[in-house]
C-alpha cells in the first residue's frame, strides 16, 4: 500500500516536471537569442571542455533526453503518447523558430532533439523495468 502511494507521488511529480520542462524548453527556443547565449556563456566553463568543442549542439540532445525521460516516467503506460509529445515538440519548436526574426530552425537541430528525446524515453523505459517486474510479481 505504501509503495503504491509513493509511486503515485513520483508519477505526479514527474508529470509536473515534464510539462514545466516543455514550457522552459519552448521559452528558451523561441525567446530572443541573447537569452540563450547568456545561459551558454555562464554554463560553458562547466560543460564545454576543449575536447568537447566539436559537439556544438549537445544542449539539444541533453534537453530533449531529459524531456523524454521525464515524460517516460510520467506516463509509463502510454509510450505512443510520450513519443508523440516529445517528437512533436521537437518538430513544432523547430518550425516555430522559423517564424522568429532572430532564430532559425533546421532539420539537423530537429533530428538532434528527436534523437535526444528517443534516448531519454528509452532510458526511462529501461530504468522502470525492475519496478514493473516487482509490481507484476506481487
Amino acid at each position: 500500500m505504501q509503495n503504491a502511494k509513493m509511486k503515485k507521488r513520483i508519477t505526479r511529480l514527474a508529470m509536473a516536471a515534464a510539462w514545466i520542462a516543455v514550457i522552459a524548453i519552448a521559452y528558451a527556443t523561441l525567446t530572443h537569442v541573447g537569452f540563450v547565449y547568456a545561459i551558454y556563456f555562464k554554463l560553458s566553463p562547466y560543460l564545454m571542455r576543449p575536447e568537447m568543442q566539436t559537439y556544438a549542439h549537445f544542449e539539444h540532445v541533453i534537453a530533449f533526453a531529459l524531456l523524454g525521460a521525464l515524460f517516460g516516467v510520467a506516463y509509463p503506460r502510454r509510450p505512443i503518447l510520450v513519443c508523440c509529445i516529445v517528437f512533436g515538440a521537437a518538430a513544432f519548436l523547430e518550425i516555430a523558430q522559423t517564424l522568429t526574426p532572430d532564430r532559425h530552425g533546421t532539420l539537423i537541430d530537429a533530428l538532434e532533439k528527436m534523437a535526444g528525446g528517443a534516448a531519454g524515453i528509452l532510458f526511462a523505459r529501461i530504468a522502470q523495468r525492475p519496478w514493473s517486474a516487482k509490481d507484476r510479481a506481487s
